[in-house]
């Protein structure tokens, strides 16, 4: 029996039970995380003289404290550490690195194909309205960097991953519990950000279901690098522009 089939096996008297704990754990997240990034913000700004700079600060601050809360939480509800798979070996780092570059290569297509439609400046204006938040200010940017591109990934994963995908595919089975993670993560994305362009929706559906993928197959290790890897990237692009 395989390690995936023993942990649905021990818990599966539970009935629906990890199932619920995973549905209200991706509402605590989503809660938590608007009252950071829109409540929490508006609080901050005023102290730190800048939205962008209000809004990076509560993201390194406030994800690793939401993020062990839902372990913690998850580990109350029988999900242990060594069931969050977080095993390193050279095959999950590989494939990681495998993943991020069919997500670049699916991404890229579809900005190119979307571009052809709506033209270079549309397409764009996610990323430059970023790179403009930024003000040129280096303290954002640094903090921005620390933030989006090694915080957020590590505690996204270890919680969305390593936890609540973890508690979805104990409950309804590896596909279709990875399935519901990524569209789970997709959806608290378009929450928070209040929507989201037709380019940031492909790009959100592809990488989503690229770290569910890696985290069913090689584990969170594997999804945890490929997550760091895409961000770390598309958060020094915007740097890059902004200063």
């Amino acid at each position: 029996m395989s390690k995936n089939e023993s942990r649905v096996s021990d818990r599966s008297l539970e009935g629906g039970s990890i199932a619920r704990f995973a549905a209200a754990a991706i509402l605590t997240w989503v809660i938590v995380e608007v009252g950071l990034r829109w409540g929490g913000v508006w609080v901050l700004t005023d102290v730190v003289g800048s939205a962008r700079g209000a809004d990076v600060i509560l993201l390194a601050v406030g994800f690793p404290l939401l993020a062990y809360a839902i372990a913690r939480w998850g580990m109350r509800r029988g999900i242990a550490p060594s069931d969050w798979d977080y095993d390193l070996s050279l095959r999950a780092v590989g494939f990681a690195f495998v993943g991020v570059v069919i997500y670049y290569i699916v991404v890229g297509a579809a900005s190119i194909g979307y571009t052809q439609f709506v033209g270079t400046a549309q397409s764009a204006a996610a990323s430059t309205a970023l790179a403009e938040s930024i003000g040129g200010t280096l303290w954002i940017a640094a903090v921005l960097l620390l933030a989006n591109g090694i915080v957020v990934p590590i505690t996204e994963e270890l919680a969305w991953r390593g936890v609540i995908q973890t508690a979805l595919m104990d409950s309804y089975g590896t596909y279709v519990g990875g399935v519901l993670t990524a569209v789970a993560f997709v959806g608290k994305h378009l929450v928070v950000d209040a929507g989201a362009s037709v380019l940031r929706l492909m790009s959100l559906v592809v990488l989503a279901f690229v770290l569910c993928g890696l985290r069913a197959r090689y584990g969170t290790v594997s999804s945890t690098v490929a997550h760091l890897l895409a961000n770390s990237i598309a958060t020094m692009s915007v740097v890059f522009v902004a200063l």
